[in-house]
């Protein structure tokens, strides 16, 4: 969200930037004659890029997020279904005319397969404006799909207004009101999951962990020698959900530090 400051320093400063910022502020103080000071800086960032490129260290990060809750053996009655957003591109669907889904699409299909076995569950679908200036929510783009699908809306509850894991959680609560007792499901990408788990025990909303959405196979495999694009990119993206997960504990929006499946 562009307005967002915390997201901007983010873009600015992510790790694949920093090192680039270091390397150059390197090379331009050992052009200005503080040779020293430059090549500490830049052997910083060679340092950096090595760790990234060369260990399993993003694997690491990412398996130990995914692999934090297991698939769970689910009841035969279910009361509710919440799928938090990011699994639709709300600007290209407004630019093409229907749905355009992304790499995410497991939060929502599996979410939607798993509400057809369990007819007597009532489905959430959690995402508003990602960006302010966008026209669609994600939650428009999920009524789109829907219909499109054939798929009844009787049981299905929408959340359109919420930006952040947070507000996923704190909207619909306040639309759906759980009662203790009941049983809830909460369906996200498996990275995500100790994250969004954190919110709804913060919230006093126990859910089931349903993680969706894998990018490994639950264990560190050789291959760490990639396209130095894609290992940089990699270690934004799990850096980013790791500064998640602190934050929102340090920030009082999780139960814990790294919650996980026994209220940890």
């Amino acid at each position: 969200m562009a307005s967002d400051p915390m997201r901007l320093l983010w873009d600015v400063f992510q790790p694949s930037n920093s090192l680039l910022i270091l390397a150059l502020l390197g090379a331009l103080l050992r052009l200005l004659g503080k040779r020293r000071a430059g090549t500490w800086l830049a052997g910083i960032a060679a340092v950096g890029l090595a760790v990234i490129l060369a260990t399993p260290l993003p694997d690491i990060m990412l398996v130990s997020l995914e692999t934090r809750f297991p698939q769970p053996a689910l009841p035969r009655h279910i009361d509710g279904i919440v799928s938090l957003g990011g699994a639709v591109n709300t600007r290209l669907t407004d630019r093409w005319h229907a749905p355009q889904l992304n790499d995410h699409v497991e939060r929502l299909t599996e979410a939607i397969g798993l509400w057809r076995r369990h007819p007597e569950a009532t489905l959430v679908l959690s995402g508003g404006h990602w960006d302010p200036h966008d026209r669609l929510s994600e939650g428009d783009v999920a009524r789109m799909l829907f219909k499109e699908l054939g798929e009844p809306m009787d049981r299905v509850v929408v959340e359109d207004r919420s930006r952040t894991t947070w507000e996923n959680g704190v909207f619909s609560k306040a639309l759906v009101h759980p009662k203790p007792g009941q049983t809830w499901v909460l369906v996200t990408s498996a990275y995500h999951m100790p994250r969004a788990v954190g919110v709804f025990r913060r919230l006093g909303w126990q859910v089931i962990p349903y993680p969706v959405d894998y990018y490994t196979e639950g264990k560190v495999t050789a291959g760490f020698f990639n396209s130095v694009g894609y290992r940089l990119a990699a270690f934004d993206f799990v850096t980013r959900e790791w500064a998640g997960v602190i934050g929102y504990y340090l920030r009082g929006r999780s139960a814990a530090p790294f919650p996980g499946p026994a209220g940890g």
